[in-house]
């Protein structure tokens, strides 16, 4: 049965290419996740950009044959795709290289990597001067306003309440 498939995106224009594999199927709307690569629909798909199905098969086999097929190409020409990852992290394992935060032997965990580059000066300087300015403090008024963020801090605040306080008390909180 193919419930899903590898595809190959090519763009001539840049001379790169996209890897990927969908559970769906090749007619559907559903072109690429790429975040580095342009987004587009089946309705408007840059000149010069095709498309190639390489395999059909189950969700699973696709997800291991398109892993194979991206570690097959960033040990040859990885500078020639989009691709960022080496596939989906439920059927592949994302220990060690594979991993996308892999530096120089090391796996860096990207919530202390982002918090590790947010300590710099100059990262703190930047953000003290972003957080002061009409447009940020306009924006951050807007978001804190949404029901679902007043929601959040509730739910929030609600939990760090029953924590002092100990076991069994959150349900109170949040009626």
């Amino acid at each position: 049965m193919s419930e899903a498939f590898v595809y190959l995106w090519y763009d001539a224009l840049n001379k790169m290419y996209y890897l990927g594999k969908h559970k769906g199927l090749p007619d559907d709307t559903y072109t690429h996740s790429s975040t580095i690569w342009e987004s587009f629909t089946k309705d408007n798909i840059p000149e010069g950009v095709t498309r190639r199905i390489l395999a059909y098969g189950t969700d699973e086999e696709m997800c291991i044959l398109e892993h194979e097929l991206l570690v097959n190409r960033k040990k040859r020409c990885w500078n020639r795709y989009y691709n960022q990852s080496l596939g989906d992290p439920r059927y592949v394992d994302q220990s060690g290289e594979n991993n996308p935060y892999w530096k120089g032997g090391v796996s860096y965990d990207k919530k202390l990597y982002d918090n590790k580059r947010n300590q710099t000066p100059e990262r703190k300087e930047w953000n003290r001067k972003r957080n002061a300015t009409p447009e940020h403090k306009a924006y951050k008024k807007a978001h804190n306003q949404k029901p679902e963020q007043k929601a959040y801090r509730r739910e929030w605040y609600a939990r760090k309440k029953a924590e002092t306080q100990g076991e069994g008390t959150l349900e109170a909180f949040m009626k």
